[in-house]
Formats: C-alpha cells, structure tokens, sequence
C-alpha cells in the first residue's frame, strides 16, 4: 500500500498593512538592541554634558530664526527623505501609472539611497563630532538610528541590485517589507533630529552667539 504525500510550502509573511502603519516613527528597533550591547559591554561610559546655563528667550522674530536655523535647515533635508520614502512605498505596485518602467523605478530608488547615504556621511564627518560635545544626542542615539537606518539602506540596495539583474524577482509585497524593515526608525529619526536642533533645546546647552558659529 502506497502512501502519497503533499508537499509542504513555507508559511509566506502576512501581507504589508497600509504605509502609516508599517512605517510610524518608532525608535524600538534601536532600544532592543541597545537593550542587548549594555547586556555585553563591561565599564562604565563617559558622563554626558551637563548643561551650566540657560540661554535667555529670543528678543524677537530674527533671533528665533537664528536660534531655529539649523532645525529649520535640516527638516529641509528631511523633508525630501519622507516624501520620497513615502513615494517608494506607495509607488511599488503602480509604478507604471507614474510612467515607470521596472529598471526606472528601481533607479528612483537607488537615488534615494545615494542621496540618504550621503547626507548621512556629512552628518557623521562634519556635524556628529561637533554637536556631540555639548548635545548629548549627537553622542549616543541619533548615531544609534544611523547604525539602524544603515542596515535598513543596506537591505535596499541589495534588494535593488538583484531586481536589477532579475526582473521577474520582483515583488511589491517584498519590497515592502524592505522599506517597512526601516521605516518607522529612519521616520523617526527624521523628526527628532530637527527637534533636537530647535532653539528651545540648543538655549539649554549654546548662546546664541556659539550657535552662530555652528556648522551647517
């Protein structure tokens, strides 16, 4: 007597939810792992700055946009990267409407990964280094989301380049999931950077004078 099996399938993901969901600002990736490095790491860390003073309110309108400037300047930067990271996701399964072809997209993508990337490297050589020695932020987490925002950059582009070479690869559930891989930290780090960089928060650490100096 003869016995027939089926063939078993892996269990596939359940499907992506809508964009607002998969990728709301969330900074819980980094907490669990920072979770786990403290679990590991032996010695205690450098004591953050603490502020000695608190710089008076702006006098009027121009010394709040100079205190805001740099705020001001990055949710310039920052604002292309949620748009456009909104537009990826929202893109992914009509491309062809938007005049698309596969390879055009994926391109589209790429010069969103470049353009992040970059921004990132001049963040980290030019403007981490400096900040960091009185805003602590610039010392622990917003490094912290870059190191998690990097992976996710890094799932993308490999996903990109295999689209690229296999076009029937291509899935926009899957492509999904990469940008959900990410989404909520690189969304959240996109909003707190510029709060950190506000002029309420930098009166607590600058005057207003070191804060002209700043770069950016």
């Amino acid at each position: 007597m003869s016995t027939s099996t089926t063939p078993t399938t892996a269990p596939q993901p359940p499907p992506c939810g809508d964009y607002k969901t998969e990728c709301a600002p969330s900074r819980a990736v980094v907490n669990e792992n920072a979770k786990n490095k403290k679990k590991n790491k032996k010695g205690d860390k450098e004591p953050r700055y603490k502020p000695d003073h608190i710089s008076p309110p702006p006098k009027n309108a121009a010394e709040a946009r100079e205190w805001n400037r740099m705020a001001t300047r990055m949710d310039g930067f920052h604002s292309y990267f949620r748009a456009t990271f909104q537009q990826m996701w929202e893109m992914s399964d009509k491309f062809e409407k938007a005049g698309f072809s596969l390879r055009e997209f994926m391109e589209f993508c790429e010069e969103f990964e470049r353009h992040l990337s970059m921004h990132h490297g001049i963040e980290e050589r030019h403007v981490f280094p400096i900040l960091a020695k009185k805003l602590p932020e610039f010392g622990e987490e917003h490094p912290e989301e870059h190191e998690e925002i990097h992976k996710g950059i890094d799932r993308l582009t490999a996903y990109i380049k295999k689209v690229k070479s296999k076009p029937s690869d291509y899935s926009p559930e899957e492509f999904k999931r990469v940008l959900a891989s990410f989404g909520p930290i690189l969304m959240y780090h996109l909003d707190e950077e510029v709060k950190t960089l506000g002029g309420d928060n930098l009166r607590r650490y600058y005057t207003l004078e070191e804060v002209r100096r700043l770069p950016m």
